[in-house]
């Protein structure tokens, strides 16, 4: 069942059964979907159970259970695996059977799963069934009093514990992989993250920085980009008086000289023209421990020669990311074969996955309900699928679906924000206008996920 089929059940089933009494309830994580499955079918599930016995007889017991995996919810009366009415030689095949399918990087898994077998008493016989493993026939009167009875919550707390027992859920937004590799090469090797458009190199560099509570000095890099804005000029004040302005790298300089933890992040560095790309590589070459800049500032001057400010900063206070799209697709520049050995390439891609765990730890921060996350997933998928498709030049990224919820001052604006964001992802005609065609297809989108 899907989670509005789900929903509308539990809506349905407005009181509890009274000649059932409660006994036990929890969260497990378990590999059994359905009893009336075979074994190759079966999947990692989060499940909520309870346990309900007879008022007249509190002998007879009713396991009732409600899983989830994937994006589907199963309704169960009766479990065998936490009944542990399975025997030893079926119980390993399925536990191997579903961590092989299960993709895991969560290494406690199979222990989890082990422990929550046969912590349930065994369940009295009933004739409640299931259609497909997803939708059912009809409700017995135990399932009737479980959904009655389910907590509020249950739906998210579900999809969170399924996501975060296979994949872990940081409260950050940095991979554990690349948390590795930004730990590793920090303040000792700059780097250079690469990937296809919207795959989250900017969102995660910055996350990353603030995370870490260092200075982070942010350059856009264009085609237009000039020395200038890297070093600095002279601006006129309105008292005619020319003062010194810091460009970015003078500005990152200046902090790390004094004992800041600078990282400088260079954004779509490759479309920085090559002539000014290459300032960066005797920026970049420490000498003696330091990074030597020449700004181009005149510091004072002697027999009417200029003396040019130079500013050392300390290697260890000054780091720098780049991030760049890759491709034919992409305008962008060959970057110097000696700056390039400045720097360490690593790829950076957004699986759905990971997206769905920063999307995720952004709807728990704001307390909205976790259906949003799929609805923001669903638009995602849709979207890619156009620009993949070439309908769209340009694709949704990961900081526009959270700013949609950080933005949002109530739950039911998520949708409103996404509207007003539409123009983001088409492209203007000769006159300016959005392209039609583009406006209809992102319209359509929306209106099929928020109905």
């Amino acid at each position: 069942m899907t989670r509005v089929e789900i929903a509308k059940l539990i809506k349905e089933s407005s009181a509890g059964v009274k000649k059932f009494m409660f006994v036990s309830s929890g969260y497990v994580d378990s590999p059994f979907i359905s009893k009336f499955a075979t074994l190759n079918k079966h999947e990692y599930n989060a499940a909520y159970y309870s346990v309900y016995s007879l008022a007249a007889n509190p002998a007879i017991h009713y396991v009732t259970v409600l899983s989830l995996y994937k994006d589907t919810y199963t309704l169960k009366c009766g479990d065998a695996y936490l009944e542990g009415a399975i025997s030893e030689e079926t119980l390993k095949n399925l536990i191997n059977v579903t961590l092989e399918k299960a993709q895991s990087t969560n290494k406690s898994l199979p222990s989890l799963l082990q422990a929550n077998y046969n912590i349930a008493p065994r369940s009295s016989t009933c004739t409640f069934n299931q259609k497909n493993y997803e939708q059912v026939d009809f409700l017995c009167e135990h399932i009737s009093n479980f959904l009655a009875n389910l907590p509020k919550d249950v739906l998210s707390k579900l999809y969170t514990n399924y996501h975060k027992t296979l994949y872990g859920i940081n409260d950050g937004k940095v991979s554990p992989e690349l948390q590795m590799k930004f730990k590793r090469y920090a303040f000792k090797k700059h780097i250079l993250l690469e990937g296809d458009k919207g795959s989250g190199k900017t969102y995660t560099a910055t996350s990353w920085v603030k995370e870490n509570n260092f200075t982070q000095i942010f350059i856009g890099g264009h085609e237009q980009f000039e020395s200038i804005d890297f070093l600095g000029h002279y601006i006129q004040q309105k008292s005619g008086e020319l003062v010194w302005k810091d460009g970015a790298l003078s500005e990152a300089y200046r902090k790390a000289a004094l004992g800041k933890k600078v990282v400088v992040i260079i954004d779509e560095i490759l479309r920085i023209p090559k002539r000014e790309l290459n300032l960066l590589i005797s920026a970049l070459s420490p000498i003696d421990g330091s990074y030597t800049l020449r700004t181009g500032r005149a510091e004072s001057s002697q027999n009417g020669i200029a003396k040019e400010e130079v500013l050392l900063a300390p290697a260890q206070n000054l780091w720098v990311i780049g991030t760049t799209n890759v491709g034919a697709a992409y305008a962008v520049e060959s970057m110097d074969e000696a700056l390039s050995d400045r720097f360490k390439p690593i790829r950076k891609d957004t699986t759905e996955e990971e997206l769905r765990k920063i999307l995720l730890s952004t709807v728990q921060k704001r307390n909205f309900s976790n259906e949003h996350v799929e609805k923001l997933m669903q638009f995602y998928i849709k979207m890619k699928r156009l620009y993949t498709t070439n309908i769209l030049t340009k694709i949704v990224n990961i900081r526009q679906l959270c700013e949609a919820i950080e933005i949002a001052t109530h739950q039911n604006e998520i949708k409103e924000i996404i509207k007003d964001s539409l123009l983001l992802w088409v492209e203007r005609d000769f006159d300016g206008r959005p392209n039609s065609e583009q406006v209809l297809a992102v319209q359509s989108v929306i209106g099929k996920i928020y109905v």
